[in-house]
């Protein structure tokens, strides 16, 4: 396995991790306060920003199972270039604010997105642009 794949691997594997998580607050396992700083009070936020974040989380799962060609891709190789690098930007931005977040949780998640951001754009540079 070349070293590019071992990192979509990865990232595919925190894309899984993430949608998990999601559904795991909309379910309320985890409490809804240990996430988005703990600032959203409301309950119905909380499940239009949970099923934002999950809906965003399983499309870029599929997107990057896609990529891997481990599922047959809808998409063509165009397409599929500017989605990834539509997020690589979007990672790349939510890597900042991360950085300008009041919670040392939500700074570290910076680490998570700025290799996201690296991945994708890498990841969509290998694909033709026709």
């Amino acid at each position: 396995m070349n070293k590019i794949k071992l990192l979509e691997n990865i990232a595919f594997w925190i894309f899984v991790s993430y949608t998990i998580f999601h559904v795991l607050i909309l379910i309320q396992v985890i409490p809804f306060d240990f996430v988005w700083g703990g600032k959203v009070t409301s309950m119905d936020t909380i499940y239009i920003l949970e099923s934002i974040g999950f809906i965003v989380m399983l499309f870029l799962s599929v997107i990057m199972a896609m990529k891997l060609r481990w599922i047959p891709t809808i998409f063509s190789d165009q397409i599929l270039r500017r989605i990834l690098l539509f997020f690589a930007f979007f990672f790349l931005l939510n890597t900042f604010t991360n950085l300008l977040a009041e919670t040392n949780e939500e700074k570290l998640q910076a680490i998570i997105t700025l290799y996201v951001a690296i991945v994708l754009y890498k990841s969509s540079k290998q694909l033709k642009n026709t």
